[in-house]
């Protein structure tokens, strides 16, 4: 009997420190496991502010090519009026007032004020 006790024992020991050493695994593996798990919400969370931050980007970018594109339709717009008084302009001929338009047309300050109303933005 004591010759099989000795066999147990030592195998009951092997069994036993395998069984310890793997415990001991395996609690490391979940304190890993724990720590990755805490890694990985915190880069989901910086991952979730990364994206707001793109998409704010983003709207500001579109809300800028927008002004821009406006802008540069007023600047085509306004090219396109001075090409038209240039043309006017430059089409235009200079004579000599007739006795009439010397007495019959209004006044320096009227031709001013009309001039200024005229030139408003519709």
């Amino acid at each position: 009997m004591m010759k099989s006790f000795i066999p147990v024992l030592i195998g009951v020991l092997v069994i036993g420190g395998g069984y310890a050493v793997q415990h001991i695994r395996l609690q490391r593996a979940e304190a890993r496991v724990i720590l990755l798990e805490k890694d990985l919400a915190a880069a989901r969370k910086e991952a979730a502010a990364w994206k707001l931050t793109a998409d704010q980007a983003r709207a500001g970018q579109t809300a800028l090519a927008g002004q821009a594109q406006a802008c540069l339709d007023r600047e085509a717009a306004a090219q396109a009026d001075a090409d038209q008084w240039r043309a006017v302009m430059d089409a235009m001929q200079i004579r000599e007032m007739s006795d009439a338009e010397k007495t019959g047309v209004p006044d320096d300050a009227t031709r001013r004020a009309l001039l200024t109303d005229l030139d408003k933005p519709l």
